[in-house]
């Protein structure tokens, strides 16, 4: 998965706000190709996207 970079952040509530670093540049939760179990069989570099 080179070239992949994610990054997970705990919260104590679902709502709770934070500021999002300038170096994230796109919202992955719930999207199933990140999942390890994904990336595992498809990796990130063999994306056609």
């Amino acid at each position: 998965n080179k070239g992949l970079w994610i990054a997970e952040i705990e919260l104590e509530f679902e709502e709770e706000s934070f500021d999002v670093p300038k170096w994230v540049l796109e919202e992955v939760t719930g999207d199933e190709k990140y999942y390890n179990s994904n990336l595992s069989k498809h990796p990130y570099n063999s994306w056609q996207e």
